[in-house]
């Protein structure tokens, strides 16, 4: 399919050189972060709220305080949880609402609904001026996506130092991540130019994940691959993998393979295993083949979503240069009204 987006001489953008000024920026709003998680007077049950890419970009935090927290979180699509109206919404409840541009209306409704019900609601953005911001009178301003993944990071530590956790391995961690990450986009740079050379026509684009590489693996598919792209792809649980997915491989079918180094490992080696003896071939990007220089060992679980989730934009701005379709077109969104 072509339109006005469609340019076949199209270069590979540069890669991003505000990786660590981002990244420090948004560090450096901890300890607002900090004062504003501890500073509830009673905190019962959190919710993760938003849309499209940010409502998959929640998943690593949520991840967290599923492995960690005692206080019951979810993370959650704005419009479901404006529809379903949750009773336990209120004084107790603390809602954190992502929005890149702060003009999804889905996410800036729930957050309002939020408000309105008495919870503690923050945003979680790109825009201090944005209708996501403007609608409340608490906002974590990042200065690029990485920057948005670590703000969420930084909330979820303040609500595990708040269950009594210990957060001081992740807070460091996290300070060192901006030249890590750095350095990671640069030497994924050549494999990532031979990935979408390969992969840049498959018919369908399976990537199986698992636990916080969920998040980056849907923004793969569902963002930079459907939504830019216009390719069919869909990203699907290593273990949901085995409950059907699995009867359309064989040996034609080239699809990514994500392993992290967190507890969910094991399911991504077992699909490992599986399509080395019955499906084509695999890409798989594996966490511990990242060179994160100052991460420790043991944290390297906790900072690779941020990491991978570069990654991918990366793997897209090649995706756009070899099929000569610019990230920015699209066929609907923002088109007209729907």
């Amino acid at each position: 399919m072509t339109n006005g987006t469609y340019n076949p001489e199209t270069a590979v953008t540069d890669i991003p050189d505000t990786y660590r000024s981002a990244g420090e920026h948004a560090l450096s709003l901890w300890p607002e972060i900090d004062a504003f998680v501890s500073g509830m007077p009673s905190l019962r049950r959190v919710f993760w709220v938003g849309a499209g890419g940010s409502y998959v970009g929640l998943q690593a935090a949520q991840y967290q305080l599923d492995r960690k927290g005692l206080t019951p979180s979810v993370a959650i699509n704005s419009d479901e949880f404006f529809f379903r109206a949750p009773p336990s919404v209120g004084a107790d409840t603390l809602v954190i609402t992502l929005s890149g541009t702060g003009q999804t209306p889905e996410t800036v409704q729930a957050a309002e609904w939020a408000v309105s019900r008495g919870a503690s609601v923050a945003a979680v953005t790109l825009k201090a001026d944005g209708p996501l911001a403007q609608a409340l009178d608490t906002a974590f301003v990042a200065q690029s996506g990485e920057g948005n993944q670590i703000l969420l990071q930084l909330v979820a530590l303040a609500i595990l130092k708040r269950d009594g956790v210990a957060v001081d391995a992740e807070l460091a961690a996290l300070r060192a991540l901006p030249a890590a990450l750095e350095a990671a986009v640069h030497a994924f740079e050549p494999r990532a130019a031979a990935i979408a050379e390969d992969m840049k026509d498959v018919p369908v684009t399976y990537l199986m994940a698992s636990g916080p590489l969920i998040g980056p693996g849907n923004t793969f598919t569902s963002c930079f691959l459907q939504e830019m792209q216009w390719m069919h792809a869909q990203t699907i649980n290593s273990d949901e993998f085995f409950q059907g997915p699995f009867e359309v491989f064989d040996k034609n079918t080239k699809s990514f393979l994500f392993l992290g180094e967190d507890e969910t490992r094991p399911m991504g080696e077992r699909v490992l295993r599986f399509l080395e003896q019955y499906s084509g071939e695999t890409v798989v990007l594996d966490g511990r083949d990242l060179e994160l220089p100052g991460i420790a060992a043991d944290q390297r679980a906790l900072v690779a979503p941020v990491v991978f989730y570069s990654l991918m934009f990366r793997l897209a701005a090649h995706y756009a240069a070899t099929r000569g379709y610019a990230l920015e077109g699209r066929r609907y969104m923002w088109q007209f009204a729907y």
